[in-house]
């Protein structure tokens, strides 16, 4: 699993998938090599370039603002 988020410090998130409810996805949750926690979050509200991939309150830069070389949208 990687990180989604650009730079960052504090807790990495990993997108498993749509949960099924709309507006949020299922995503794994952890910080260096202790334990990882699965967490349901609502999607990021942000609609600027493609619209962003991440959650809500997200820390740092949309997944529009991310180097050409980003991934896109996965699950």
């Amino acid at each position: 699993m990687q990180c989604q988020l650009s730079t960052h410090d504090g807790d990495h998130f990993g997108l498993l998938g749509d949960d099924g409810m709309r507006g949020t996805a299922l995503w794994l949750r952890w910080h260096g090599m202790s334990e990882a926690e699965l967490v349901v979050l609502p999607d990021c509200p942000e609609v600027g370039g493609e619209g962003c991939c991440l959650f809500a309150d997200h820390a740092e830069q949309h997944t529009w603002e991310d180097t050409p070389e980003a991934a896109p949208c996965t699950s």
